[in-house]
């Protein structure tokens, strides 16, 4: 029996897609390299990146509906950022392109105290493919004599809620 050709793309890979296209019109990083998945970068293509991971322990959603075909899902993912260098004071610049890198993510969230309506529209929740996204507190790590990096680095926790349809992982 032939495998079945899907022309949709999971529902967290959607939301990474869309995290990554967001992240690449980082106000002052416009056009700055966004990876998915990628824990290893090279030294030739590291300055001025990014790239969103997963965590690695999964954590198990709650059941909801009937019978729990629908689960309430926390996607937990870290933004890990380089970016360009400084000889003088490594540490400056990641701190600066993680503040950046908040900022930006915070317009998927944001709206407007009076109202209570999206302040942009066009990306709040991603379309209506999260229910949440909490920004947490980040950390600049400098660069590492071992040779891990030869620049400085940030990590930014991201959880990202959402409901998930099991038999249709695919949709809304």
């Amino acid at each position: 029996m032939p495998a079945t050709i899907r022309t949709q793309e999971p529902k967290q890979l959607r939301i990474i897609k869309k995290l990554c296209n967001h992240l690449e019109l980082t106000s002052g990083y416009e056009g700055i390299v966004v990876w998915r998945g990628k824990s290893v970068v090279s030294a030739k293509d590291i300055e001025n990146c990014l790239s969103i991971l997963e965590a690695p322990r999964p954590l198990v959603g709650l059941p909801a509906g009937v019978n729990g075909v629908r689960r309430l899902e926390t996607l937990t993912l870290l933004l890990q950022g380089w970016p360009k260098d400084d000889k003088e004071n490594p540490s400056d610049p990641a701190y600066d392109l993680k503040a950046a890198c908040e900022q930006w993510l915070s317009r998927i969230i944001e709206v407007d105290d009076q109202t209570g309506l999206p302040t942009y529209k066009d990306i709040y929740m991603l379309g209506g493919d999260i229910s949440a996204l909490t920004i947490g507190q980040g950390l600049v790590r400098p660069p590492s004599e071992e040779g891990a990096s030869r620049l400085a680095m940030f990590f930014l926790p991201l959880i990202v809620e959402m409901t998930t349809d099991v038999r249709n992982p695919y949709g809304k």
